[in-house]
């Protein structure tokens, strides 16, 4: 390891301005507790990136597979690469290291780093206050409308079917009693005067008659063997 060590810087994020010494032929920077160099933020990966040191090669720089990715001035790397002094090392958007030769000169005579690895605490976390829900009413429930019973349908009185009334029997024809007595007498007055003709034409066993009705009688007559005569 060579006998002056190059440094960290933080130039935004947690801890600014804090210094960190690589006095490490391997550092591990990273979220989780056991890295050499540790940042609790969500952007870096429980092992993020890890520099290196070596003789023949000096300082570099290897992600260790991060989900946010290692920057070296604005460019994302993959594997190993070199660094300058002077170069800025960004862990994924809310990391920003500057890297520092110790032959740089840029330090002050009271920021000179003391040799070691400076670990900052862990961030104590302020629990959070919770809202008093309690003093909070409850929110008025909505007034009910009155209770309205439903109104019975109104009565329809049933219509009656109309029912033909049943035809009356015919009534018989009753003859007036002045009717059938005129009748009767006429009928009586016809027989009295056939039989007054009957008994005056009458002669010899022959009916004598030459009448308009002589047609007539020897019709009703004639099957009888009673038809009359002309002489």
């Amino acid at each position: 390891m060579n006998e002056e060590a190059a440094y960290l810087v933080v130039e935004q994020g947690p801890y600014l301005h804090q210094q960190y010494l690589l006095n490490q032929p391997a550092v591990v920077i990273g979220r989780g507790p056991n890295n050499d160099i540790v940042f609790v933020d969500a952007e870096v990966s429980r092992q993020h990136t890890r520099i290196l040191w070596e003789e023949t090669q000096g300082y570099t720089l290897q992600d260790l597979g991060s989900t946010n990715g290692t920057f070296v001035n604005g460019r994302r790397i993959s594997g190993t690469v070199p660094l300058q002094d002077g170069d800025r090392v960004n862990l994924g958007e809310s990391i920003t290291l500057a890297f520092h030769l110790p032959q740089s000169g840029t330090l002050d005579e009271d920021d000179t780093p003391t040799g070691e690895l400076v670990v900052p605490p862990p961030p104590v976390h302020e629990p959070v206050q919770q809202p008093d829900y309690a003093a909070a009413s409850p929110p008025a429930a909505p007034a009910q409308p009155a209770y309205v019973p439903p109104q019975p349908p109104a009565y329809t009185p049933p219509v009656a079917e109309h029912v033909p009334a049943a035809d009356a029997p015919p009534s018989r024809r009753r003859f007036h009693p002045a009717l059938i007595g005129c009748g009767v007498v006429l009928l009586l007055v016809v027989l009295c005067i056939a039989t007054l003709f009957f008994l005056d034409a009458y002669q010899n066993g022959r009916l004598l008659y030459c009448g308009g009705l002589r047609p007539f009688w020897e019709t009703i007559l004639g099957p009888f063997g009673f038809a009359p005569l002309c002489g």
